[in-house]
């Protein structure tokens, strides 16, 4: 990284360095630090104003770029060109240092003799000093704020020489290490939310020196954003640790996941936009800007990854993406002793490749933003456009860092030819998915569109396991649909299908078969059944489960969780063990879970759940076990793989009592035609809780666009409709659909039954259990005699064919939709993953499921509301 000063700047660090050294030898350290802070200036005092916000930068044209040039660097040691395209902005340059740069020199040496106590003033320390504040420089080139100049320049030393710490501590020590500063980065003192203690604290203090340091010079609210990204980053590197000793997956999708955050530019974004986005700017397109910053980050990384890649390969680096890839298609491959040369060059390539993707990307990204700011005051234009340049900026500038402290040569290239695929790699969407969205799809909305040219998305076989029940049903429609792009669709299930399986599939139903396999027979039955009947196979939709019937209370639907995982977990297993024995290798394999994952079914959870929030071991969770063998299973054959959480799932199909609607239409129906109110079972936080509802057929086109996008692969992610729902919305709604009276929750507390949950410990790690409050049951109230015999009238006027009242299905049905009303506890997921990988499909809730409660009542399965005609004004 060494950059030489100039004579001019080095005589004012070495004439200001013995002041510097003076005074903190006079005892009054915080003296010298003030001193330089005054002398500095601090961030804008009303960075929210766009007018004193564009004094900060020199920001040149405010447009982004719409063009990309390709740069040309040859390795030095390998016959190897690497062609990587970057944003087009012309001239990037700054001009040369002024007084105010040596200010920022000045201010940096001072927070970098704190990190090292009693630090000579040498030479090479200053030469070290302005090779990092000329490294911001380069990155931002027309950033005039010194005070963000000096902030930036203190995270790239911190980075730096954290990760050469790292490098020192066994695994289990830097977890630690990490775990304590992230709780410092949050700015709380070190106590029992971090178990034991770390035994090296050196991380720790440079920690304490960047918090100080950067809540002086930053404001309120750019220290809270700048904080906030330094802790990802930090976290990052936890999983780095994982990555490297074999707790996450070895492939290139879950690096990059790692890689885009470790390279550690998020900070320096957040701040860019808190001390100069005119307010509200940030918030209303976050999931560009999330985007963008993304895939900026992944261009950076993969910058360093590349260009790094020969020192790499000398040192035996396993955290670079080529290395990574190569040893995904050899174990043996990436030593410097032994480089595949073939191998080495198709790997360059395809990492190549994706560095310009994301730049691709990126692009399209920051036009987004500024489309979305087109119509905003010239100056929050000028503003919003400024911060997205300096953002995109960063994929040239960096790349212009990287080339010169490698001493490699950049010359104007060509665009690059498309790489050499690997043997075993994944032919998937070659073609950059962008933010193109389709028109309405009926009740859709935002969703995906994709490339009618490109070959890998043409005549496609899939296998959808579960097919006959409530979300394998809706996949099968979904791809049945697409006759373009899926030319086979094999459907798996234990029992036939029903009659209106293919004849609700229209013309789709041509390309669809259906083959009757159990999952619990034995895998080398099932390998032969698969074999006899199926050829080949690109993709897979997993969505096979089995309910044991419940006891006959609210708490007995998950109460029995070892029963419950052994016959999923079994079902599984013996798939993929079955897989195996077989010919079948798919590209990829999309295993539906759900949000049971984050067991709010044992008490309160995290709220949102994100998808990397930490397993619950307080029970046995058969989510977690298929996860496990996915991964086993994908690692052995070559495949990569996706998992969709979804919530409670809004869907009809014939064969699927396991439905939290047909309980509330079953009682729906009986009270109206009893002239009774629908009383609300649960009491007022049930009644208010937010929830989530995840319709089936929005679902079928995520997990389609999980086995079609490109970046998505070895990922995790919820899926829900898009928007919050509470019962008591639902609820008054519900009554007028079937012409009926509604009640609220009882307002007599005395009137209550609570039922505490059995586990002292919540998911969460903390707070008080759930308590279930009720007045009544949906099980108890089917008990009731009137209410079966009024059932039976409906039957037989509607010609239905389900009896909610057989001991079969009884406990199910109304046990299922007890658990879904009955609660305190808010449930919901986070989809900003989703969102940030470019998904954007929405369906109203309340509209979906009326819609459904019309489906089922075509299935014959329910009484149809009295309406016909959803109402938006209600």
């Amino acid at each position: 990284m060494a950059v030489g000063t100039t004579p001019f700047l080095l005589s004012v660090i070495q004439t200001c360095f013995s002041w510097i050294k003076d005074v903190k030898n006079a005892s009054n350290t915080k003296l010298s630090i003030n001193l330089l802070r005054r002398s500095l200036g601090t961030v804008p005092k009303d960075p929210k104003d766009p007018e004193k916000a564009s004094e900060s930068y020199k920001t040149g044209p405010v447009d982004s770029p719409a063009e990309r040039k390709s740069i040309a660097i040859k390795l030095k040691k390998h016959d190897i060109s690497l062609t990587l395209q970057v944003p087009e902005f012309g001239d990037a340059r700054r001009p040369a240092e002024t007084e105010a740069s040596a200010r920022v020199l000045l201010a940096h040496s001072e927070f970098k003799a704190a990190l090292v106590p009693g630090v000579l003033p040498t030479d090479a320390f200053y030469d070290q000093c302005a090779a990092e504040v000329q490294t911001i420089r380069t990155f931002f080139p027309h950033l005039a704020s010194e005070a963000i100049h000096t902030v930036f320049a203190a995270w790239l030393t911190f980075v730096c020489t954290m990760d050469d710490i790292l490098e020192t501590l066994p695994a289990a020590v830097g977890e630690q290490v990490l775990a304590e500063s992230i709780q410092m980065v949050q700015g709380r003192p070190l106590d029992s939310a971090v178990p034991g203690a770390a035994s090296d604290t050196r991380i720790q203090g440079l920690t304490r020196v960047l918090y100080a340091h950067a809540t002086a010079l930053l404001s309120p609210a750019g220290a809270r954003a700048f904080f906030g990204a330094a802790q990802a980053v930090l976290e990052a590197h936890v999983d780095e640790i994982r990555f490297l000793q074999g707790g996450l997956p070895r492939d290139l999708a879950t690096y990059l996941g790692i890689r885009r955050r470790t390279i550690a530019l998020a900070p320096f974004f957040e701040v860019l936009k808190s001390e100069y986005l005119p307010a509200g700017f940030a918030d209303g397109d976050a999931t560009a800007w999330a985007q963008l910053q993304t895939d900026v980050s992944c261009a950076a990384g993969l910058q360093n990854d590349l260009i790094g890649l020969e020192r790499d390969l000398e040192g035996g680096e396993q955290l670079n993406a080529v290395v990574v890839l190569m040893r995904g298609s050899n174990p043996h491959a990436g030593s410097a002793a032994a480089v595949d040369e073939a191998l080495l060059t198709r790997c360059v390539g395809l990492v190549a490749a994706e560095h310009n993707k994301a730049v691709t990307r990126s692009l399209a990204h920051a036009a987004r933003i500024l489309s979305t700011a087109r119509d905003a005051a010239p100056a929050a234009a000028a503003a919003v456009a400024a911060v997205a340049r300096h953002i995109m900026l960063l994929s040239e500038t960096h790349l212009t860092w990287c080339a010169g402290c490698k001493r490699y040569d950049m010359a104007a290239g060509t665009p690059p030819p498309p790489p050499p695929p690997l043997a075993n790699a994944d032919p998937g969407v070659t073609a950059v998915m962008g933010p193109q969205l389709a028109p309405p799809r009926g009740i859709y909305h935002g969703l995906p569109t994709y490339p009618a040219n490109a070959p890998a998305l043409r005549g496609l076989t899939a296998l959808v396991t579960g097919a006959t029940g409530v979300s394998g049903y809706q996949m099968v429609k979904v791809l049945a649909a697409a006759p373009k792009r899926w030319a086979k669709v094999y459907c798996l299930s234990a029992r036939p299908p029903p009659d209106n399986f293919f004849r609700d599939l229209g013309e789709g139903a041509r390309r669809v078969e259906h083959i009757a396999i159990d999952f619990l027979a034995d895998p080398a039955l099932i390998a032969r059944q698969l074999k006899d009947k199926i050829p080949s196979v690109d993709h897979i939709f997993y969505f096979s489960y089995m309910q044991p019937a419940p006891k006959g209370n609210v708490l007995d639907l998950w109460a029995n969780a070892d029963e419950l995982a052994t016959v999923n977990s079994t079902l599984f297993t013996n798939f993929t063990t079955a897989l195996q024995k077989t010919q079948l290798r798919p590209r990829r394999f999309m295993l539906q879970t759900g949000s049971k994952h984050y067991a709010f079914y044992l008490g309160p959870a995290a709220l949102p759940a994100f998808e990397s929030d930490a397993r619950v071991a307080l029970a046995r969770n058969f989510y977690y076990e298929q996860e496990d063998a996915l991964f086993r299973y994908c690692g052995a054959v070559g495949a990569r793989w996706t998992v969709a959480r979804p919530s409670y799932i809004v869907g009809a199909v014939r064969d699927g009592a396991l439905n939290h609607l047909v309980g509330l239409a079953v009682y729906a129906a009986v009270q109206a035609r009893l002239g009774r109110p629908l009383a609300f079972p649960g009491d007022y936080r049930a009644w208010d809780r937010e929830q989530v509802q995840s319709t089936g057929g929005l679902n079928a086109y995520f997990e389609e666009w999980l086995a079609l996008a490109e970046g998505v692969e070895d990922q995790a992610f919820n899926i829900h409709d898009g928007l919050s729902f509470t019962w008591g919305r639902l609820w008054p709604l519900l009554a007028g659909w079937y012409s009926a009276a509604w009640a609220p929750p009882e307002a007599d507390v005395a009137k209550y039954r609570a039922v505490t949950l059995p586990y002292p410990e919540t998911p969460r790690g903390h707070g008080p259990q759930m308590t279930l409050n009720s007045t009544f049951s949906l099980l108890e109230w089917s008990l009731r005699p009137e209410v079966e015999q009024t059932w039976g009238d409906l039957a037989r006027e509607h010609g239905l064919v389900l009896d909610p009242f057989h001991d079969r299905y009884r406990a199910r049905i109304f046990s299922f939709a007890d658990s879904a009303v009955i609660g305190d506890a808010p449930m919901t997921t986070s989809v900003r993953k989703a969102r940030q990988f470019g998904f954007f499909g929405t369906v109203d809730s309340y509209h979906s499921i009326f819609d459904t409660l019309h489906e089922l009542a075509q299935l014959k399965l329910v009484v149809a509301p009295v309406v016909n005609q959803f109402d938006f004004a209600s």
